[in-house]
């Protein structure tokens, strides 16, 4: 399952579920459909996530190389002990910060200037 909300002019993306082989597809699809592109500030949410096999893990490395490609910046958050591991297993920490709580993410990103403002220094996560 995939939703996402805006919190002052912060995207975030609400995965949930496992995101396996079986489920990718579709979530690719609906992860693609809110043009992530548009967006210079993204919380991944993986709290709800139980389980990602390496497809799902491929998948968040594509969305960190897409987010970062147009200049934008991405972090995750709320990932639960199990998800924690395995993401610490590929070591994506070197890449994307990880944060316990999406209130800790959303901080993080709002001290960052727009990518659009004068003087935006293109800070990446």
């Amino acid at each position: 399952m995939v939703s996402y909300s805006m919190n002052d002019g912060v995207f975030i993306l609400q995965l949930a579920g496992e995101i396996n082989i079986n489920s990718l597809t579709e979530t690719r699809n609906k992860v693609d459909s809110y043009r992530l592109e548009q967006y210079d500030k993204i919380i991944i949410n993986l709290e709800k996530v139980s389980f990602f096999d390496s497809s799902g893990l491929g998948y968040l490395v594509v969305l960190i190389k897409q987010v970062k490609m147009n200049q934008g910046n991405i972090v995750f958050c709320s990932p639960n002990n199990l998800v924690k591991r395995l993401l610490s297993t590929i070591r994506i920490d070197k890449y994307v910060n990880i944060y316990d709580t999406q209130d800790e993410a959303l901080s993080f990103l709002r001290s960052l200037p727009a990518k659009d403002q004068p003087g935006a220094t293109g800070v990446r996560a």
